[in-house]
């Protein structure tokens, strides 16, 4: 796909998300407003290393932290 087939593809897309918000009883230049600030979101965190998805083990470490969270909070409770 060209850049000028993504952006006409990207106009179609926001033209469709306008109309739906519209449609949803959402203001016309609220909805122009809210797509923009998506887009420019979307601009900005495209290659941001902190929005990759986790890996395998961080989500082992996180449920880990969580399990002894919990445990912790049960005993503390039992006592």
């Amino acid at each position: 796909m060209t850049p000028t087939d993504k952006s006409a593809a990207d106009s179609g897309i926001s033209e469709r998300f306008q109309s739906q918000l519209i449609e949803s009883g959402m203001q016309p230049a609220v909805a122009a407003e809210l797509e923009r600030r998506i887009g420019v979101i979307e601009r900005e965190e495209f290659d941001d290393e902190s929005r990759r998805p986790l890996s395998g083990r961080e989500i082992a470490v996180y449920v880990g932290v969580t399990v002894l969270a919990v445990a912790i909070g049960a005993l503390v409770v039992a006592l």
